[in-house]
């Protein structure tokens, strides 16, 4: 079975404020094997987060999401909503589970800015590196060599033949979706109102969901197996919004929208009404992802996410 174990190097959530403009920055560092975890967070007072809904605070403790990742690992498993996951991809299999075949995890967010809708932003994956550090939201590794074990097609106009090593990476068959969930009794919203979305970090659609080549046409040559490829896909997004140019506080459309925060009828010590969401994130391997090959499963990966508040672009 397709697996990566996660060693969580370090996870930092904070926020940063730049005159009235609030980020959030997670930080998750993976490789083969657990070797510890560390969290340092830090918030300004224009946005708190909390990992179980209660207890907001500007700084977090080493140990607050240590309990969260213990054990956890990657497989390579598939969803068409970034909700209901399933095992496998092209090793097809039953309902996949949370932190234990891909990574789960609860964000709160609040605030009472009047900026009050949180977007993932600013996707620097195809400028950065794993050695360097940027901001930025990014999904980063170093590469593994692998030598094929079969002729195979892995691009439409690019063949691999037995024996030949190349260079795959994990970074491009991750995904990572964020779902909103209502939290009562603040939030009276319908279901069909939340947000949900899944983000594809390698921003390559032609190397993306049910691929006839790549990892498909390596499984189908190696073992022998001819399975169908799906006629149903996932909607995923490949771009993040942006702020706009003469307005940095507002968004320039809603592509990835992730939450509204909503009133909840608490106030500050100033009399300032909080506006609060709840977020499920999730990562995980997509398999049927052109570039989901066994070999990258000895890869090291880096994962940032940068989020801003911002309003919603005008009608």
């Amino acid at each position: 079975m397709r697996k990566i174990y996660i060693s969580i190097l370090f996870i930092a959530i904070f926020t940063i404020v730049f005159g009235t403009v609030t980020y959030a920055w997670i930080t998750i560092a993976t490789v083969n094997n657990i070797q510890g975890l560390s969290l340092s967070a830090s918030t300004g007072n224009e946005l708190e987060i909390s990992t179980d809904g209660f207890n907001f605070s500007s700084t977090l403790d080493s140990t607050t999401l240590e309990e969260l990742f213990k054990d956890h690992s990657l497989k390579d498993v598939t969803t068409l909503d970034g909700i209901n996951f399933y095992s496998g991809g092209l090793k097809s299999g039953g309902l996949a589970v949370a932190n234990k075949d891909y990574v789960s995890f609860e964000l709160w967010f609040r605030t009472t800015r009047k900026e009050r809708n949180i977007y993932l932003i600013n996707n620097v994956s195809n400028i950065t590196s794993y050695d360097v550090s940027m901001e930025g939201t990014y999904v980063v590794s170093k590469g593994i060599s692998w030598k094929s074990n079969t002729d195979f097609q892995y691009d439409v106009e690019d063949y691999i033949s037995k024996g030949e090593s190349r260079t795959y990476y994990a970074k491009d068959s991750i995904r990572i979706g964020f779902q909103e969930v209502i939290e009562e009794p603040y939030d009276q919203r319908e279901d069909s109102n939340l947000k949900h979305l899944i983000f594809d970090p390698s921003m390559n659609q032609s190397r993306g969901y049910g691929k006839a080549y790549g990892a498909y046409s390596h499984f189908i040559n190696y073992t022998g197996v001819n399975i169908t490829l799906p006629y149903e896909f996932p909607k995923t997004i490949y771009d993040l919004t942006k702020p706009m140019e003469d307005n940095p506080y507002q968004a320039s459309n809603n592509e990835s929208l992730i939450s509204e925060l909503q009133p909840t009828g608490t106030y500050d010590d100033e009399g300032i009404e909080i506006y609060q969401s709840k977020v499920i994130v999730s990562i995980w391997i997509e398999g049927w992802d052109a570039d989901a090959f066994d070999a990258i499963l000895r890869d090291y990966l880096k994962i940032q996410l940068q989020f801003k508040s911002l309003s919603q672009p005008s009608v």
